[in-house]
């Protein structure tokens, strides 16, 4: 009766245990599979060459790596006119500056934008295609996400793509 109970409780034991590391594994799953930030700041401070614009944005951003898709949503505000495109531009780390010679950075989306106000929201997606834009250089930072008005056609404010 004795070797029956402690069987029973290793058992138990064994079932909780597997039960508590599952639900890690599934957390952690979660963690490799889905990557999001909000509240990423936009500003003039961040184009290169520095836009003097007082304008301020920030950008939610979300990927996941089964869909291949990264979303965004951009909010702004102080703009100096009518946002007229939005680009995201790649690979490019933090202050790198895509006039630079033989460093241009084509935009691997760009919209031309009618309707806006200097102060909104947009939303979009990319296709993360692992050709045009690859999954690793998404994650590790190198795309930024810029907003041209009349007055900076080169871009008035700029939020880095970043999960950290």
């Amino acid at each position: 009766m004795k070797f029956f109970k402690l069987t029973a409780l290793f058992s138990l034991v064994c079932a909780f245990s597997l039960t508590l590391s599952s639900c890690e594994k599934d957390s952690e799953d979660r963690k490799r599979l889905e990557f999001s930030k909000t509240a990423i700041i936009m500003s003039g401070a961040q184009e290169t060459p520095l836009s003097n614009s007082s304008a301020l944005g920030t950008m939610d951003v979300n990927y996941r790596r089964d869909t291949k898709i990264l979303n965004y949503k951009i909010t702004w505000s102080g703009l100096s006119g009518t946002p007229i495109g939005i680009g995201i531009h790649g690979t490019a780390p933090t202050g790198f500056n895509p006039y630079a010679p033989a460093a241009w950075t084509t935009p691997v989306q760009a919209f031309t934008l009618t309707g806006l106000t200097a102060t909104g929201t947009y939303s979009g997606s990319l296709l993360v295609d692992g050709f045009a834009v690859k999954e690793e250089d998404v994650l590790s930072g190198l795309y930024y996400i810029n907003l041209r008005t009349a007055s900076y056609p080169a871009g008035e404010i700029r939020g880095q793509v970043k999960f950290q």
